[in-house]
């Protein structure tokens, strides 16, 4: 478990590689809006607050969504502020919704082997019609107007070190990852691969490659999301090396329709 004030610089450097479309800001909460695509672009980042009436700011909060036709949810971690938001959030009939963990790891004591020399590795530096129309491929649950939306966030990405990362059989693109360092922190997100190319290590060693970029420009920490309910993705996650940090769970409220 990481100390409060690394939780915080963690939890900045997620919204910044994550950009929403809009953001406001109520006493110090960040409030996220995306066109309603990715869950994390479209909550209450609540790093600080500094007013006097919590109800009313909720309140504040609710009626800012409901124009957007949003539900109401808030990114809440163990070091949310301000302290008793959790409990009115529960009072006021707010539900648990997709608990996440944030996983990590100092980037100098990640070691990883390669596994499958048959399977070629590469970058670019930009997003490219080809490396996106393969994530899609292999995001089949994502609607079309989700990956437009999702290939906006990633436009969005004002950090200028960030590469997307992929691997080829022959002249089919197996896998794909992206990567953004953000100061020492290293975050990867939409690891995909493609199920025909499963259980051969492309994951890892696609993994590898951003964790050799990291090492190679002196970033200090590696990081990533995944929901508690993945499995699969946590199991590899750890068999990488990386720790449990902590986890976040959204809460959320929804409106009744008229």
């Amino acid at each position: 478990m990481l100390d409060q004030e690394t939780i915080r610089i963690v939890q900045e450097r997620a919204n910044n590689i994550w950009p929403a479309e809009s953001s406001y800001l109520i006493k110090g909460w960040i409030l996220r809006i995306n066109k309603g695509v990715t869950w994390r672009a479209n909550s209450v980042l609540p790093l600080n607050y500094w007013g006097k009436n919590l109800l009313n700011d909720i309140t504040k909060v609710e009626e800012i969504y409901r124009q957007y036709n949003f539900s109401s949810k808030f990114m809440l971690h163990d070091q949310h502020a301000p302290s008793d938001l959790y409990s009115t959030l529960i009072d006021l009939s707010y539900q648990p919704v997709m608990p996440t963990d944030v996983m990590g790891k100092k980037i100098s004591e990640i070691k990883i082997e390669e596994i499958d020399h048959s399977y070629t590795y590469d970058y670019y530096l930009q997003r490219t019609p080809e490396w996106y129309s393969n994530l899609s491929r292999l995001s089949p649950r994502r609607s079309p107007y989700k990956m437009k939306v999702i290939g906006e966030i990633m436009d969005r990405v004002a950090i200028p070190r960030k590469k997307y990362f992929f691997s080829t059989l022959g002249s089919e693109m197996v896998g794909v990852v992206l990567a953004v360092i953000d100061d020492n922190f290293l975050g990867i997100m939409n690891l995909a691969v493609d199920p025909k190319h499963r259980n051969k290590g492309i994951a890892t060693n696609l993994v590898s490659q951003t964790v050799e970029w990291g090492k190679s420009i002196g970033t200090e920490y590696i990081f990533l999301q995944v929901e508690k309910s993945n499995s699969s993705a946590r199991n590899l996650y750890v068999k990488i090396g990386l720790e449990d940090w902590y986890t976040y769970t959204y809460y959320e409220k929804e409106f009744a329709t008229e």
